[in-house]
């Protein structure tokens, strides 16, 4: 018994990790897409009303009212959740949850761009959200499979089982380490950079 339990967990481990939080993001992804491709009457409306307004914004000048830190702070979020969530057994559950709802979030937002500019939304999606993610994304990903293996031997030893070797050394630390520097690195684009890029796609698209 001791046993299977052990080999199903195992497969939470390195490219079964990936696999476990990489399927419940894609799948975020796949609702946030149909949501926005569903959503009609007067919440398409006004939804359509306020990207026009807000892209109108945005080529007349960046828009920079949102503090540094709330935007850093916006980036660090699901980064510090899932290292807590390492630190935990209910990690297991819960990191599959995060990266669920991640994917929801990012897809959904992007697709609600090119819902209501077709093609051209992709421009200005991609300033948005795009760019950003390109530093997020890896951050999250890394940091959440090594979280996910941290939970898993937590949970092990909850059952009694503890054979198995804590994975929170000096190298767990590092990684994590760099995932928040690439977070950060990500806000700092997002506060900076993408405002400016921002304010030449509304131009294209309107």
């Amino acid at each position: 018994m001791g046993k299977r339990i052990q080999k199903k967990w195992d497969l939470l481990s390195g490219q079964g990790g990936l696999v476990a939080l990489a399927l419940p993001f894609l799948l975020g992804g796949v609702a946030g897409c149909l949501l926005a491709l569903w959503a009609g009457g007067e919440g398409a409306a006004s939804l359509k009303e306020y990207l026009v307004d807000y892209l109108s914004l945005s080529a007349s000048g960046p828009v920079t009212s949102v503090p540094l830190g709330q935007v850093l702070w916006s980036s660090l979020r699901d980064v510090c959740l899932a290292l807590v969530l390492g630190l935990t057994a209910l990690g297991v559950a819960g990191l599959p949850v995060l990266f669920g709802v991640r994917g929801f979030l990012f897809a959904f937002s992007a697709a609600c761009l090119i819902r209501v500019f077709g093609g051209r939304g992709l421009f200005p999606a991609f300033v948005l959200f795009g760019l950003p993610a390109l530093l997020w994304a890896p951050a999250l990903f890394l940091l959440g499979v090594q979280s996910l293996a941290g939970a898993q031997q937590l949970l092990r030893r909850t059952w009694g089982d503890g054979r198995g070797t804590l994975p929170f050394n000096r190298g767990y630390w590092l990684r994590a380490c760099v995932c928040i520097g690439l977070s950060l690195a990500g806000g700092l684009l997002e506060y900076w950079v993408v405002p400016v890029l921002l304010r030449a796609a509304a131009r294209v698209v309107l």
